[in-house]
This record gives structure tokens, C-alpha cells and sequence, in this order.
């Protein structure tokens, strides 16, 4: 009873202490950093590229005074691949942070743990066996990543409780299964179709529209706002479930609302772009590296993932200009070096 009225007291001071909309100086600096950092690589996405386009021509273009050639460019081409981009690693970046905080573990990203592989596998469902457009496609990439984050979930609990490893573990080999039907899948279709759903399963960022990016901005704002509500519940139950509970918290309601909007922001990603490896695993952490902090770090951890991913589709465009490689193949070919110095650096802690 005394260390529960202690963390009742605490708990008081820090709200009496801390204004509603308390952000911490550090934190704020780092993400205005890194927010101009993304703004700049931007820019420079904008004018350079195959097409070989000037600063001042670019800017006219984006005031309305280009011609009809760089206009076109600028505007329908490259400035709604650049806003997806920094769009989608948000989501990819959040989505990670939410689910390494529910493991307690840097290794339960929603990309190692399976269900953004369950969500390629519900959008190629409706996209190749059911024929669905756009909106059915994400509908059922939704439904397939949140279908198997609770059949992980389910499969790694053990006297009602999950923990960090062993969902982890569960989690690798229900995506090892997912990605043999998704390969079923494809061989079954036919050639053109598979061809086509191959490309977008590799996370492609190309043929962007403005309406996409409407969609996307109007379905991952949900998602976002949730996650930004469920920040602080997720901090209290970082310092144990049961102190959580004492306290009143709904833990049970609290996991169940992130696995679903941790799923949702994953699926939106994958349903749009399709699978984006690495952002949702590396961005979390770094951000909690350079703010000093184990908490969620949202603000940072969406900045940074932004970052990442922008960075990694500029990089895609330009290491061969002729054939511009998808996105994907950037992130996982830099996420599998990651994830292996992080294995090793895991391994060597126990």
C-alpha cells in the first residue's frame, strides 16, 4: 500500500507540475531540426532529378507562374511523392513506436512481428482474388493486419500475458507463413496481374496523385490523433501493468486501442504504397536515442521517420536514374543490416 499511494502521489505532482500541452525543450529543438532537415531535402527533391529542373523554376512552378512541362513535373510528378513520402513515415514511424512499446521490446516492430506481411496478404486478397479497387484494397489490408495482430497476440499469450520475446518469436513465424501464401497468391494470378502486384508489394512511391495523398491524409489523421490520445496512457503502463491497473487505468482497453491503431497505421501504408521494411523499426529508436528518452517520443519519432523515408526514396531515384528502384528495396537492403546489428547487440544483453 505505501508504494501505491507513493505512485498516486507522484502521479498528482506530475499532473499538478505539468501543463496540459507540456513539451519538453529538448524535444521540441530536435523535432524543429529535423523538421527543417526533411523541409530541405524536400526542396532538393523538387528541382534535381532526371529531369533537370532549376530553383527559380521550381518555385514558379509551385506559385503557378511555370510553364506547362516543369508545372506538371513539379507539381503532379514530384511535390505529391515528396508529401507522401514524409506522410506515409510518419504513419510507418508511429506504428513502430506504438508496438515497441506494447513488447517492451526494440525488436517488436510491426515489420519483424508480422503484421505488415498480414496486411499485403489482405490487400493481394482483394486486389487479385477479388478484383477490389483502391478502397476495397485498403479495406482489406486493414482487416488483414489487424486479423493477424490479434492471432499473434493470441498465439503468444500465455496465462494472459504476452511477452516481448515470445510474441516476437510467434510474431516471425506467422509472417514466414503469411509470406508462403502471399507467394501462392501471385503464382496463381495471372502474369500481368502478379507482375503489377509485385512492384507494389515492393513499396512503391511512384505514380502518386493528389487525390491519394487526400485519402491517405484523411484516413491516417485519424490513426494519428489516436495515437497522440493513447501517448499518455501507454507512459503509465510502461511502469508496470499492475501498478497501471491500481491506478485505474483500463489496461485491457489501452492495448486493444493501440494494437488497432498501430495496425491501422501500418495497413494505410501498406495499402497505398505496399510493404515499407525498416522505417517502422529504426525510427522509434533513434528518435529515443538523440531525445534521451523511454518513453514514446511520438513528435521525434514521426519527424525522423519522415526523414528516413523521404531520404530512402530520394536515394532509390537516384542510385540507377535510368530504372529508379521501388522504395522498399532501399529500406529492407538498409533494415537488414539494422536488424542484424541489433539481433547481435540483443543476443550479447542476455
Amino acid at each position: 500500500m505505501v508504494d501505491l499511494d507513493f505512485g498516486r502521489r507522484m502521479l498528482r505532482v506530475g499532473r499538478a507540475e505539468r501543463p496540459l500541452l507540456f513539451v519538453d525543450a529538448r524535444s521540441l529543438h530536435i523535432c524543429v531540426g529535423l523538421w527543417v532537415a526533411t523541409a530541405a531535402l524536400a526542396v532538393f527533391a523538387v528541382f534535381s532529378g532526371s529531369a533537370q529542373i532549376s530553383l527559380s523554376e521550381a518555385l514558379a512552378a509551385l506559385i503557378g507562374r511555370g510553364d506547362d512541362y516543369i508545372t506538371m513535373v513539379v507539381l503532379e510528378w514530384r511535390a505529391p511523392r515528396i508529401v507522401m513520402a514524409v506522410l506515409l513515415g510518419t504513419c510507418l514511424a508511429m506504428s513502430g513506436a506504438i508496438f515497441q512499446n506494447l513488447t517492451g521490446n526494440p525488436l517488436g516492430s510491426p515489420d519483424v512481428i508480422g503484421f505488415q506481411t498480414g496486411s499485403y496478404t489482405g490487400a493481394l486478397v482483394v486486389m487479385l482474388l477479388l478484383g477490389g479497387g483502391t478502397a476495397a484494397t485498403m479495406g482489406g489490408a486493414l482487416t488483414g493486419g489487424i486479423v493477424t495482430a490479434f492471432l499473434v497476440f493470441l498465439l503468444a499469450s500465455k496465462k494472459g500475458a504476452v511477452r516481448g520475446v515470445r510474441l516476437i518469436i510467434v510474431g516471425i513465424g506467422v509472417s514466414a507463413m503469411l509470406a508462403s501464401v502471399n507467394v501462392w497468391i501471385l503464382l496463381s494470378a495471372t502474369v500481368e496481374d502478379a507482375i503489377m502486384a509485385g512492384l507494389w508489394g515492393a513499396g512503391n512511391l511512384s505514380g502518386m496523385s493528389w487525390p491519394a495523398v487526400g485519402a491517405t491524409l484523411a484516413g491516417s489523421g485519424v490513426f494519428i490523433i489516436g495515437a497522440l490520445a493513447l501517448s499518455r496512457p501507454m507512459r503509465v503502463m510502461q511502469v508496470g501493468v499492475p501498478f497501471a491497473t491500481a491506478l485505474g487505468l483500463n489496461v485491457r482497453l489501452v492495448q486493444v486501442s493501440a494494437i488497432i491503431v498501430g495496425v491501422g497505421l501500418i495497413a494505410l501504408a501498406t495499402a497505398m504504397v505496399g510493404s515499407i521494411s525498416f522505417i517502422a523499426l529504426a525510427a522509434p529508436q533513434i528518435a529515443r536515442r538523440i531525445v534521451r528518452s523511454d518513453g514514446l517520443a511520438l513528435g521525434p519519432t514521426a519527424a525522423v521517420g519522415s526523414l528516413l523515408l523521404l531520404l530512402a526514396d530520394v536515394a532509390a531515384q537516384r542510385i540507377h536514374p535510368d530504372s529508379p528502384l521501388p522504395v522498399g528495396i532501399v529500406t529492407v537492403s538498409v533494415g537488414g543490416l539494422y536488424f542484424l546489428w541489433l539481433l547481435i547487440r540483443e543476443g550479447k544483453r542476455r
